[in-house]
C-alpha cells in the first residue's frame, strides 16, 4: 500500500496536480487516496528526499517551490536528457508506437482545444513519458523524472497561459511529426523547444508572484488533495 500510495503522489507531482507553495494535510491526503494517514506519511517522506514537499519547523506540508537559479539548473538537465531521449526513441520507434503516440497527441490536443488544464497536463505527462519509455533507456528515464519531481508543480503555472498552449502544441506537433519521420535530430530540435518556451513563460509567471499566486489559488487546492 504504501508503495502504491508513493507512486500515485509521484505522479500526480510529475503531472502538474500539486502547485508550488501548495500547502497540503496527511489526513486530506489519505482520505482523497483512501488510505490510513501511515503509507501517506510514509510517501511524503519518500517524495521531501526526493525534492518536491518540505515540512516547515511547525509541521506544515507544502509543496516545494524552487528558486530562479533552480528553474534553469532544471530546464538545461531537461534539454540535455529529454533531448536525447527523444533522439533516441525516433530510431527505435514502430507502427504500433506510430499509433500510440497519435493517440497520446490527439488526447492532448483535445485538451488544449477545450482549454482544458487539468486534462492537458495529465496528457502532456503521458505523451512525454511514453516516447521517452520508447528509448529503452531505463537510466536517463530515471534521472529525468527525479527533474520532473522537482518541476511538476511549476507547469500548472504556465498550462492556463493561452500563448504558452498554442506554442507548446505547435512543439507536440514538430515533435509527433519528426518521430513519425524517425528523424532524431528534428525530434531533439522539437523537445528542447517546447522546453525552453515553457521555461520562458515560467520565468515571466515568477516575476508576476500576484500572478503565481491566483494560477495556484484554492479552486486547484481542492482538486489537487482529491488526486
Amino acid at each position: 500500500m504504501a508503495d502504491q500510495v508513493y507512486r500515485h503522489l509521484r505522479d500526480g507531482v510529475m503531472a502538474g496536480r500539486f502547485a508550488p507553495g501548495q500547502r497540503l494535510t496527511i489526513r486530506g491526503l489519505a482520505e482523497a487516496l483512501g488510505s490510513s494517514p501511515m503509507p501517506v506519511r510514509e510517501a511524503l517522506r519518500r517524495l521531501q528526499a526526493e525534492g518536491a514537499f518540505e515540512f516547515s519547523d511547525t509541521a506544515r506540508l507544502s509543496v516545494v517551490q524552487l528558486s530562479g537559479a533552480q528553474l534553469r539548473d532544471v530546464r538545461d538537465a531537461r534539454v540535455a536528457l529529454e533531448g536525447l531521449l527523444a533522439e533516441r526513441a525516433a530510431s527505435r520507434m514502430t507502427g504500433v508506437d506510430d499509433a500510440e503516440i497519435t493517440q497520446l497527441y490527439d488526447r492532448l490536443q483535445a485538451a488544449a482545444d477545450a482549454l482544458n488544464v487539468p486534462g492537458y497536463l495529465s496528457a502532456n505527462f503521458a505523451f512525454h513519458r511514453r516516447i521517452y519509455e520508447i528509448a529503452q533507456a531505463p537510466i536517463i528515464l530515471g534521472a529525468v523524472e527525479n527533474f520532473w519531481v522537482l518541476i511538476g508543480p511549476c507547469f500548472v503555472l504556465v498550462a492556463p497561459d493561452a500563448t504558452h498552449l498554442r506554442r507548446s502544441m505547435d512543439a507536440h506537433r514538430r515533435i509527433l511529426d519528426a518521430l513519425m519521420h524517425r528523424d532524431g535530430p528534428a525530434a531533439r530540435a522539437a523537445v528542447t523547444d517546447d522546453i525552453m518556451q515553457a521555461a520562458n513563460c515560467l520565468s515571466r509567471v515568477i516575476d508576476k508572484p500576484e500572478k503565481a499566486r491566483s494560477v495556484a489559488a484554492p479552486k486547484r487546492r481542492r482538486r489537487d488533495v482529491s488526486a
